[in-house]
């Protein structure tokens, strides 16, 4: 019965599955106070796994088709100190980085394997 089970679910995950990520690069993106736009390449997926940024008083922020979101926030006016990380975007967006001052975002790229 606990093969059954077990075989059922192994199941129910391969039909609902979209495809498998294999590593494909480690990006360290670098941004500065007024922005830069990268454009995730189709067939891939980043995650953002954290920010560094150049002062302690500063945020950081990501604009996905439009959408802005806050994911870093020290010590500014801006709202409570909170991190989003990890942060993942799917292929064919294109992605603004920008925030108070320059920092660099640790990003990991992953090809979609059918």
């Amino acid at each position: 019965m606990k093969l059954f089970l077990f075989l059922s679910i192994l199941w129910c995950g391969e039909c609902f599955s979209q495809g498998n990520l294999q590593f494909n690069q480690v990006l360290n993106l670098s941004f500065s106070a007024g922005g830069a736009n990268f454009a995730v390449p189709l067939g891939k997926v980043w995650k953002i796994e954290t920010v560094s940024l150049s002062s302690y008083s500063s945020y950081f922020s990501l604009s996905v088709a439009g959408q802005s979101i806050f994911l870093k926030n020290t010590n500014t006016g801006y709202g409570p100190v909170f991190e989003s990380f990890p942060f993942w975007v799917a292929g064919g967006q294109n992605v603004f980085m920008s925030g108070l001052n320059s920092g660099v975002a640790s990003v990991i790229e992953f090809n979609i394997v059918p």
